[in-house]
């Protein structure tokens, strides 16, 4: 019989990794179930933002979606700082919007939108967007409290963190769930007194023994990666528009994304690349060049009919924190804080019901 103080944790994304982490922390035994290597997943392959007043202004109902953003993300300085990424957070550059003066608000009505959220920044002058290499008729506004992670590297950085202080990491794909028990495909089962389901849209595999699941939809996402160094005034900035969003990370910059409801291959398709070529086009930096050398990405998210993640226990027994949509990075954290929190018998924070996988 397992012990009531072990785990199970199947996903090796932003959300998996963080549970695994903190589950240690309260003492548990943990072994971390992934299919892909850390750095294949939707997570790794992602923008890594955390950027709730960029993600909030454009959904439907704004201001809600800012305050759940801002309670989740929270719960990352206390989990950075666990894992000495606090500088990270505390040298994060402010966040950029940029949109059209031609179709679009005066630069006083669009700071209103985001004041509204509750988020905090200013309209940037000309000269000051000028030199992030933006000119008329675009005007932008700079947020603070906004952060980036360099996805991949920091994922692998955790990975690292969670085998060298006890965990146990194994590669395989989960064929059957149960709450207190794993199967892989090669027929190994794996005990453990408790189990959590944190694998973006592959959760929708376990929905016939994990009822909840069976309301996750995908949504297919392209992006653009190009390697390079980037002008040091965009270093470490994360660019969003109406088009798109441009990331600038060591090395590397990032472009993208779609949001193809229902998609759920992971086939590059030419013409959605071309069409995040034009919409790039739209707000390049004067000191980037095209996008032609480039290498496009393909993640599949998970997304449930209010838009909101599953996030709790499952009737079956089985916890479960999927359904983040393109917010992984937001919530990660959080719903580790949730899950342990419920796995250790504690309360979980306030308005964590709002995430309840028997909701629907």
């Amino acid at each position: 019989m397992s012990s009531s103080f072990s785990l199970i944790v199947i996903g090796g994304g932003i959300t998996g990794v963080s549970l695994a982490l903190r589950a240690l922390d309260y003492g548990l035994a943990v072994t971390l179930i992934a299919r892909d290597g850390v750095e294949d997943t939707t997570s790794a392959l992602s923008a890594g933002m955390i950027a709730p007043a960029m993600e909030a202004l454009t959904e439907a109902q704004p201001e809600m979606s800012y305050v759940r953003y801002v309670a989740a993300q929270k719960h990352w300085p206390a989990f950075a700082a666990d894992l000495g990424l606090s500088e990270i957070l505390e040298m994060a550059q402010p966040a950029v919007w940029v949109w059209s003066g031609e179709a679009g608000p005066s630069p006083d009505g669009m700071m209103a939108r985001f004041t509204a959220l509750g988020a905090k920044g200013q309209v940037m002058a000309e000269e000051d967007l000028a030199k992030l290499g933006f000119h008329a008729p675009l005007h932008g506004i700079e947020i603070v409290g906004e952060w980036l992670m360099a996805a991949a590297p920091v994922l692998a950085f955790m990975k690292t963190q969670f085998e060298a202080r006890g965990g146990r990491w194994v590669e395989g794909n989960v064929s059957k769930v149960a709450a207190h028990s794993v199967e892989l495909s090669d027929g190994s089962v794996h005990q453990a007194g408790h189990v959590a389901v944190c694998a973006g849209y592959g959760a929708a595999t376990f929905a016939d023994s994990v009822p909840s699941l069976k309301v996750l939809t995908p949504i297919k996402g392209h992006l653009l990666d190009r390697e390079g160094r980037c002008d040091p005034a965009l270093a470490g900035r994360m660019v969003r528009s109406p088009w798109g969003y441009w990331v600038f990370l060591d090395g590397l910059t990032k472009f993208g994304a779609t949001m193809q409801a229902g998609k759920a291959d992971e086939a590059v398709e030419p013409g959605v690349v071309e069409s995040l070529k034009d919409k790039a086009g739209k707000f390049t930096p004067a000191s980037v060049s095209a996008l032609r050398d480039v290498t496009p990405r393909v993640g599949v998210r998970a997304a449930t009919p209010d838009q909101w993640p599953l996030i709790g226990r499952d009737v079956s027994g089985v916890y479960v924190a999927a359904g983040m949509r393109r917010n992984g990075w937001i919530y990660g954290p959080y719903a580790a804080t949730v899950l342990t929190a419920l796995i250790t018998g504690q309360e979980p924070p306030e308005g964590a019901e709002a995430y309840a996988p028997q909701r629907f």
